[in-house]
């Protein structure tokens, strides 16, 4: 199963601290789309083609459950009828982001850390523990920065983070003009774009919209 909105929450996790390194409303409409992304390739809604100047719809397909807990969470949000592509990335990023964390955990690439302010006000981090996975993504990100043809996971990956102003690495003007190239051209051919066939407004709509 695709795991797109994991490893994205990795990148967006301060390893040290475990808190978000984006602010919250960036943070809901990146994620939301990574779980748009995961649910089409779990073959449970469909983005169909859209008319200029209209924004794009989600389609229902399959309400059956996952096994996954972040994308069952964004099934019972979405239920049965059709919703607007921000509106769902914005509520999706809401609903998964704890269920997110807590698949890291289990999977130890996180860890929960809680404690109290003013022994009143409770606070949970989630620090880096085991880093391989994310070392992995992360080294295949430098690369494609670096020129080298990313693969179709690591290329929605870069779409996603540069559209928020996240790509890591990105600190330079020539990084980041590979970033957008990447965005604009790096996975037309891809499995995941024949599966998302209303991506080219979709994905606009979704992730640069306010």
């Amino acid at each position: 199963m695709s795991r797109l909105a994991e490893d994205l929450v990795l990148l967006l996790l301060d390893d040290s601290s475990g808190r978000s390194t984006v602010d919250m409303n960036r943070r809901h409409r990146a994620v939301g789309a990574a779980v748009l992304l995961d649910l089409v390739r779990a073959g449970r809604i469909r983005i169909p083609v859209t008319p200029e100047g209209k924004e794009p719809r989600v389609d229902v397909l399959d309400t059956t459950p996952t096994g996954n807990p972040a994308l069952d969470a964004a099934l019972r949000r979405m239920g049965t009828k059709s919703m607007k592509v921000g509106w769902a990335a914005d509520n999706l990023g809401q609903v998964c982001w704890k269920p997110l964390l807590e698949l890291l955990a289990t999977d130890g690439a996180i860890r929960l850390e809680e404690q109290r302010t003013l022994g009143l006000i409770k606070t949970k981090t989630w620090p880096a523990e085991d880093g391989t996975r994310e070392r992995t993504i992360r080294q295949a990100i430098a690369a494609a920065l670096g020129g080298a043809h990313p693969d179709e996971e690591t290329s929605v990956l870069i779409t996603i983070l540069h559209a928020i102003g996240a790509v890591p690495g990105a600190a330079d003007d020539a990084t980041r003009a590979r970033a957008a190239e990447i965005a604009r051209s790096g996975w037309a051919s891809g499995p995941l774009r024949e599966a998302f066939h209303g991506l080219d407004t979709a994905w606009l709509v979704t992730l640069y919209a306010g």
